[in-house]
């Protein structure tokens, strides 16, 4: 029988085309209504998580410090802060209608740039700990890394004049010599040469020259040679070293104030004003440990006590309490790294002992390795056989390969049986087998589900594909790359407040980019007509939001091609003097701060690199029963041990030493 079209059955059933219509609209109102409420709870929902976090920093901070919470004033601005997202949220929640009105102020982009800039002190838990108080009050925030971004200002600017009066020279001599079209007038000249030393024109600008007249690649070379070799390395040179001078005094400070918090703290315990006795100063220490969760605190005591050849009766005046206080956190840490590898070397123990010969032998883990490489391969060739159509009909070798993928499926899942019978509740403790074992399971899963579903098996080759990716645990068997991913990631923190100059900085230019060009880039504007930024397809790099401007500082930050965006905004808002906007923006965020978050990373990378192979070294000694386990663990071990007194003022004392 044959089957009758919808639209052939539409008279027969009494409906007319208009009410099909309707009908199709009263969809698609109700699809775009439900995108909106969708997209307004996301707002709520994001909004709410940002600003929990900092109401309950708040209220920490007036538990702790009771009546000097309202002594500074940039608490009144972070309450203030507060108030007004809090508001925003349950305005946009009750759909009132003056929040049209704050939505067009933009001053959600206000509120972008001034939270983190007064909320980027250490944690309110740390502000009532004695040693960190001052710290967090005066130093561990991004307006301490601005301050002593600005301290050096002056000795960029020196530099910076002799390569603007280097450019300014040279623009000029080049509309001397050259006539083409990149050269013809001198701020045309001056343009072009400026957006040459930053090389995202090079060498299209200047093709033109050397085409005619071959001998002007002596001009252009020594352009380069001096602007862009020389003055703009000498500008990274000079602001890398003048800041760390400003980390030496950033240091001194440091120190100075933690001098200060360690008299405070005894004379709190110096009662009788002719010093603390050694049961006072035990019971300290015991609190601490207390605090951070230290085992074997009186062990660690006895040996501070020891090595300063203390006896119970002694009193303790202020220069032997630093000297203590110094010598039981080296202890602590000592006492950390060793204690990780007893664990290790009693976990081996242990696992040795049983009947663990094949899963411990190298040959099986070579084999492993080895299975799960051909279980990638095999599921990336499925992928691209298959392309994007998963209905096809399947060749000899799709239904093969198909076949080794059930196969490899299989045997992970005999692996992690096997695992989980020799290991028991161990297996647990690492994140890769948790990480296995949720994916076996689901590509048994999947596997065993297409039996009756066959649409399912392309999943299978994307959840192999997604479990190989543990073969980047295969760089921790390098001792090198270990150590600079553990760096990497131990320096992050250390290193946020810098990086958030960056963003301060890129988040100014972006609201000011919004006012200066909001509205004026839109596809089919008239004006972009027939410019490289038009022709580029650059529609979306834009200032028409604050999202959108952050996009596009970040595009100006990499350099290149940032003139095309530079001219295309240029020709939309009829002005040169955007140019200005975009020129400014590279002397300061790119030249300038751009160059101390790089300098800072890679200075305070190479020190804590050299400083951690150099204990790596030393930490084992080569005649030890487990030399060769633990050099294969120390990298890990050490930073083990180094955690708990990491922190952004260690980064700049290493780098100080250096």
């Amino acid at each position: 029988m044959e089957i009758m079209d919808a639209s052939a059955a539409q008279p027969l059933l009494g409906i007319s085309e208009e009410e099909t219509t309707l009908r199709e609209r009263a969809a698609l109102l109700k699809s775009v209504e439900f995108q909106a409420t969708l997209q307004k709870a996301a707002f709520l929902v994001d909004q709410a998580l940002c600003v929990f976090p900092l109401i309950v920093s708040l209220l920490l901070q007036r538990y702790y410090k009771f009546q000097t919470f309202w002594h500074h004033g940039s608490t009144y601005v972070k309450v203030g802060l507060c108030i007004i997202i809090s508001v925003r949220i349950f305005a946009a929640a009750a759909n009132l209608p003056w929040m049209f009105f704050y939505q067009g102020t933009m001053a959600n982009m206000y509120l972008n740039i001034l939270t983190p800039i007064f909320f980027s002190r250490s944690s309110p838990v740390h502000d009532v700990c004695l040693c960190n108080y001052a710290v967090g009050r005066k130093c561990s925030s991004l307006r301490g890394c601005f301050r002593m971004t600005l301290q050096i200002v002056h000795s960029f600017l020196d530099t910076a004049i002799l390569l603007a009066g280097f450019i300014l020279l040279s623009a000029w001599l080049a509309n001397v010599l050259f006539r083409e079209p990149n050269f013809e007038d001198y701020p045309t000249s001056l343009l072009s040469l400026l957006i040459m030393l930053t090389t995202a024109n090079n060498p299209n600008v200047w093709a033109e020259v050397y085409t005619n007249n071959r001998i002007s690649f002596i001009f252009f070379f020594v352009y380069m040679l001096v602007g862009f070799f020389f003055l703009m390395h000498l500008l990274f040179a000079l602001i890398y070293n003048n800041y760390k001078v400003q980390l030496a005094v950033e240091v001194h400070k440091h120190a100075t104030i933690r001098q200060n918090n360690l008299r405070a703290a005894f004379d709190l315990l110096n009662l009788n004003r002719d010093g603390i006795t050694i049961p006072t100063a035990t019971a300290l220490f015991n609190e601490i440990g207390s605090y951070r969760h230290i085992s074997d605190v009186d062990s660690t005591v006895q040996k501070v006590f020891a090595r300063r050849n203390r006896s119970p009766d002694d009193k303790i005046i202020f220069g032997d309490f630093q000297m203590l206080c110094d010598q039981f956190l080296r202890e602590v840490d000592r006492k950390a790294e060793a204690r990780f590898l007893e664990e290790d070397n009693e976990v081996t123990r242990i696992r040795m002992s049983c009947t663990t010969i094949l899963i411990e032998s190298n040959f099986y883990k070579c084999f492993s390795w080895a299975v799960t490489l051909a279980s990638l391969v095999a599921a990336v060739l499925d992928r691209s056989i298959r392309g994007v159509d998963f209905t096809a009909p399947r060749g000899i070798s799709l239904s093969l390969l198909t076949t080794w993928e059930y196969a490899f499926g299989m045997f992970f899942f005999v692996e992690m049986s096997m695992k989980l019978r020799v290991l028991g509740s161990n297996y647990w403790d690492s994140l890769r087998n948790c990480y296995d074992t949720l994916l076996t399971f689901s590509i048994v899963g999947v596997e065993i589900l297409s039996n009756w579903h066959p649409e399912v098996v392309e999943w299978i080759s994307l959840l192999l594909i997604i479990r190989s990716l543990r073969i980047v645990s295969l760089l921790n068997h390098f001792t090198r790359w270990r150590l600079m991913f553990c760096l990497l990631v131990r320096m992050v923190p250390a290193t946020a407040p810098i990086l958030g100059i960056q963003y301060c900085v890129c988040s100014l230019f972006a609201i000011l980019g919004v006012h200066l060009f909001g509205g004026l880039v839109y596809v089919g504007n008239p004006l972009l007509e027939g410019t490289e930024y038009a022709a580029s397809g650059l529609w979306v790099y834009n200032y028409n939001d604050y999202g959108s401007a952050m996009v596009s500082s970040f595009n100006l930050c990499v350099v290149n091609n940032w003139y095309v965006i530079m001219d295309g905004i240029v020709a939309a808002s009829g002005t040169s003097w955007a140019r200005a906007y975009f020129i400014t923006f590279w002397a300061i965020s790119v030249t300038f701060t751009l160059n101390v978050v790089v300098a800072f990373f890679v200075g305070a990378f190479t020190t804590q690199l050299e400083k951690a192979e150099n204990d790596r070294s030393m930490v084992v000694p080569q005649n030890s029963k487990y030399a060769v386990l633990t050099r294969k663990k120390v990298g890990f071990s050490l930073f083990m041990g180094y955690s708990r007194t990491f922190s952004k003022y260690d980064l700049y004392e290493e780098i100080v030493k250096r």
